[in-house]
């Protein structure tokens, strides 16, 4: 027969069997929620590039300007509605989507900064100059309520910056 000591010690071995497996499986749920609760902060669009100095001379010619842009992709599942929406630059430069326009999953979307016809994907600040400093700036992605959606600041390293 085996001592009380060695049953308690054979019990404690068995629960820590059955349980160990549980609480693991528990701290890897955990995990995995608090990796999608991460995800879902990220917002289904956002900027992804700036270039903001182009390859060539600075002139102000419009072909040049218009080589001077920022994108906004959209990583979501749905298509997008910017109506009212803005983006603006540090000193207050303000470009403000037009009514109906629509970004579909997946799409990039290109403001160029010169004077062009707007198109699904290509979007014109029509400005004559330059809008992006080539020494820094921040771009600011604002939903039609003002609220800030996505920021993307650069020191002026390069030609374009990733977002």
């Amino acid at each position: 027969m085996t001592s009380p000591t060695v049953r308690r010690w054979a019990m404690l071995v068995a629960v820590g069997a059955l349980v160990a497996p549980i609480a693991l499986w528990a701290t890897s749920q955990q995990a995995g929620a608090q990796e999608a609760a991460q995800e879902q902060a990220l917002p289904t669009l956002r900027l992804s590039k700036i270039q903001y100095d182009p390859p060539g001379d600075d002139v102000l010619t419009n072909t040049q300007i218009n080589k001077e842009w920022v994108q906004i992709h959209n990583y979501g599942t749905k298509s997008r509605n910017l109506s009212g929406w803005v983006l603006r630059d540090v000193t207050g430069f303000r470009f403000k989507f037009p009514t109906g326009f629509v970004v579909a999953p997946g799409i990039t979307v290109t403001i160029h900064t010169g004077k062009g016809t707007n198109k699904t994907q290509h979007l014109f600040w029509r400005q004559g100059a330059y809008i992006w400093n080539n020494t820094g700036d921040k771009a600011t992605l604002k939903n039609s309520a003002g609220k800030v959606v996505d920021t993307c600041a650069y020191s002026g390293a390069g030609q374009w910056v990733s977002c």
